[in-house]
């Protein structure tokens, strides 16, 4: 099988790290553990952070001449089906579903979905990406959805007879690649608990996740732990200044790293903290547990589907900042249910969200598909 794979946020390669890049080097992975041969059919970018209509009618254009670009490169030797991660609103997928059309071939999303951002005053300032991005993915042929909430945008908005389809989140659990060996700080000692937390620091959602970090931790400075910030963006010196009033000889900033580094880094590490207010899923949480790291969160959004309360970490109520301090006590306080939550949480991960379970369930899915359409060519 030959797939042509597409993500319009980011080509799976590009030199930002991100959970986005991360999915999209994971699904190509599953896809190649599945036999199939992927090829990268457009680097372009359609995703935007502004949602002015002059940018839009350029990514369009853009978009566009892409199409014929990406046809010739297959025309030769067509793939079996298009793969698209992730179109959303901020990222409409225009190439997709034309390159399909033109090779007859059947055109699949895996998390089309839209965004909870721009409704301000009653009005909806993506409403023109929006439309853009559901006229695309509402050609597929098949969606698959990782969060019980993009199925139901897709059944209730697009209100389409394309099939709907649950898709379990996954990473790569063999950690045998971890390669970056990393040292702590000489003056810190040992046996004291390392939390550790990482994120891009961008205005918004991540800042705001920073500064809960920082309210959560301020009224435990009395109790023994140390903690790893990793992360830089345009943000930094305001994350930076939400703990300056904390002794700086218990916090590290290490300031952007590479994936193998981020690993290592929680290799190491004893918990790992990121609140996950209004996080969409939450890559880093299923590679801290990949890791023997039990996750301290919120309740919100898509974290309760990659961290299991009681058993990967403890999670907290969105709303209740004292509970997500209680919890940060407890494990802070207790380091044989920390060690024993750990090691449930990499066994927890292994078994529903590795990369090879997830394999064998999207290929399964793609060859139904393509099955299908070749009987009704």
């Amino acid at each position: 099988m030959k797939i042509a794979f597409y993500a319009p946020v980011k080509p799976p390669d590009h030199h930002i790290p991100s959970g986005d890049r991360l999915i999209a080097q994971n699904i190509v992975k599953a896809l190649q553990i599945g036999g199939a041969s992927v090829e990268l059919a457009s680097r372009y970018i359609a995703y935007s952070k502004c949602d002015s209509d002059k940018i839009l009618q350029e990514k369009k254009q853009g978009a566009l001449e892409e199409v014929e670009k990406t046809i010739a490169q297959f025309s030769n030797d067509p793939p079996n089906l298009f793969l698209t991660y992730h179109p959303y609103c901020k990222a409409p997928d225009w190439i997709g579903p034309a390159v399909a059309a033109a090779l007859n071939i059947p055109y699949v999303t895996i998390e089309a979905a839209h965004t909870g951002q721009g409704f301000e005053n009653g009005g909806d300032r993506w409403k023109n990406w929006r439309m853009e991005a559901q006229t695309e993915f509402s050609k597929a042929d098949l969606h698959l959805c990782f969060k019980p909430s993009d199925k139901d945008y897709l059944l209730k908005t697009l209100r389409t007879k394309t099939p709907v389809d649950d898709i379990s989140i996954f990473i790569d659990t063999d950690s045998a690649g971890i390669s970056k060996s990393i040292s702590y700080p000489s003056h810190w000692r040992p046996n004291t608990p390392v939390i550790y937390t990482a994120a891009m620091m961008r205005p918004g959602k991540k800042t705001e996740n920073f500064r809960i970090i920082a309210d959560t931790l301020k009224p435990l400075q009395a109790l023994n732990w140390n903690l790893v910030i990793a992360g830089s963006g345009p943000e930094e010196a305001v994350v930076k200044k939400l703990f300056s009033s904390f002794s700086q000889d218990r916090i590290l900033f290490t300031g952007g790293l590479e994936h193998d580094e981020v690993l290592a880094h929680l290799s190491k590490a004893d918990l790992f903290f990121w609140p996950g207010w209004k996080e969409p899923i939450g890559m880093v949480y299923l590679e801290a547990q990949s890791q023997g790291v039990p996750v301290i969160a919120l309740k919100s959004m898509g974290v309760p589907l990659v961290v299991k309360h009681g058993v990967s970490g403890l999670l907290a109520p969105e709303d209740d900042t004292n509970a997500l301090s209680e919890n940060l006590v407890t494990l802070l306080s207790h380091p044989i249910l920390r060690n024993d939550m750990g090691k449930t949480a990499k066994d927890y991960v292994q078994t529903h969200h590795s990369m090879e379970a997830a394999s064998a369930d999207l290929m399964g899915k793609l060859q139904n598909l393509i099955a299908s359409h070749r009987q009704n060519l």
